[in-house]
């Protein structure tokens, strides 16, 4: 059985699709939003690997004639060099603004096969077809596309919505431990900042979660992740208001990332270990109890927080947050904490406090 799902927006509104059978039944899915039969297919190729033939194959099935480009799995397949080829790609397809750019894979593919729709030729239809956890339940929802800077994480995007996001739940079993832990990350994200009985589900779940041995679970938990983005999302597109408390754990996780250069983080992990920062500064400020920063780091660490690599330092941490895209002049925004499935923005903390934080998590987890 596969859910149906719909994302609406002021100008906009499009399905998600979420089932067993997703993959199988893509080109009949594609009809219902397209009529040209010739795309662009771009993937990474360890997805390809798995995925790639038999989705071309279902797609051909339909008389669609996927072009494809394969591109380097990984962050830092986000950068304009990249994004050339795929546009370069786009043009020995020839193809025009009727023809679709589709993304298989995970939340990097999805973020750049995005940014080059909504530029090639200032906008071509867009379908997200995402197969990790963490894209599922985040990325493919809500029209952020993106690429990297050297200085900092999704400094150059926009906002672009798909036209369909078609999620198959069996990708899931393709990944690894560590994979599915930061998507996870991503899923406890809603229960933390705005939802107490998903947070409480979460806590009471997490372990049959991570076996993925009920598909039923698994269902629930990204349907329900889905349905709080797109409410948020109908309410606020670009981030103007509400949207903004998506990004928790993002402030000190983008952060993260870059002063490891893209290089250890998976990005769900960054995001984790972002939270207990965030839940940290939170009880500093006292805008969250005791008991709560507890139970949510708790929640956290039972996700699995990975230890940051010997050679960051706090200094660095500090200056790439400088860089962060959500700063208001100088002042940096903060989403925190102040109960289970409540948040707050808080702007401009202390630097000694951010310093205290971060070498706190360090100490919580010893870096290595």
């Amino acid at each position: 059985m596969t859910r149906r799902l719909k994302v609406e927006t002021e100008k906009s509104s499009y399905p998600v699709l979420v089932g067993e059978e997703v993959l199988s039944r893509l080109g009949a899915y594609l009809k219902e939003v397209t009529e040209k039969k010739r795309l662009l297919l771009v993937s990474d190729k360890k997805v390809w690997q798995l995925f790639g033939e038999d989705c071309q194959e279902f797609l051909l099935e339909e008389g669609f004639q996927p072009y494809v480009k394969i591109i380097p799995p990984g962050e830092k397949s986000k950068s304009f060099q990249v994004a050339w080829e795929i546009y370069d790609a786009a043009l020995e397809a020839e193809a025009d603004r009727d023809t679709p750019v589709l993304a298989l894979g995970g939340g990097v593919v999805g973020d750049l096969a995005g940014f080059v729709a909504s530029t090639y030729l200032r906008g071509v239809p867009f379908i997200q077809v995402p197969t990790t956890l963490l894209s599922q339940v985040d990325s493919s929802v809500g029209g952020k596309v993106g690429i990297n800077h050297p200085r900092g994480k999704n400094l150059i995007g926009s906002f672009y919505q798909p036209r369909l996001v078609a999620v198959e739940l069996t990708t899931l079993f393709s990944l690894d431990q560590r994979q599915f832990r930061a998507g996870l990350a991503e899923v406890v994200k809603y229960g933390v900042m705005i939802d107490g009985d998903f947070f409480r589900w979460l806590e009471n779940n997490l372990e049959n979660l991570v076996e993925k041995k009920e598909l039923s679970m698994l269902e629930h938990a990204i349907t329900r992740s889905i349905t709080i983005k797109a409410g948020i999302v109908k309410e606020d597109e670009r981030e103007g208001g509400l949207r903004r408390i998506l990004n928790l754990g993002h402030t000190f996780g983008h952060a993260l990332e870059a002063s490891t250069d893209y290089s250890h983080y998976l990005h769900g992990e960054a995001v984790l270990s972002g939270m207990d920062m965030a839940v940290s500064l939170a009880r500093h400020l006292n805008l969250v109890s005791g008991e709560d920063k507890q139970r949510i780091s708790d929640l956290l660490g039972r996700v699995g927080i990975i230890p940051a690599p010997q050679d960051i330092t706090v200094e660095e941490i500090c200056y790439r947050l400088g860089y962060d895209k959500k700063k208001k002049g100088e002042c940096l925004v903060f989403v925190l904490p102040s109960g289970l499935g409540k948040v707050q923005i808080y702007a401009d903390p202390p630097q000694d406090l951010l310093r205290e934080v971060i070498e706190e998590h360090f100490k919580k987890f010893p870096q290595g």
